[in-house]
């Protein structure tokens, strides 16, 4: 036989920690979407670039092969990644 038997909780404890749960949630929510939008604001503003550099040396790459016939990839990237 096991002697042990549980405390007997209120129901404001259980209220009431449920109401802080609620405010602590509420309060990282607050601080925590600043930090979170500044992050996703850089994060957006680096991988425009980031795209708008790619799609730039593809096209010139692009423009460069058709008329001259000059490959530039091979140029940049060198005889590394080429078969």
């Amino acid at each position: 036989m096991n002697a042990y038997r549980p405390a007997p909780s209120s129901n404001w404890v259980i209220v009431l920690k449920i109401i802080l749960l609620i405010l602590a949630l509420y309060f990282s929510a607050i601080l925590l979407s600043h930090v979170f939008g500044w992050f996703f604001s850089i994060a957006f503003v680096v991988i425009r670039i980031a795209v708008y550099f790619v799609t730039s040396i593809l096209v010139l790459h692009l423009f460069l092969k058709l008329l001259f016939g000059y490959d530039l990839l091979r140029f940049i990237l060198g005889t590394r990644f080429s078969r």
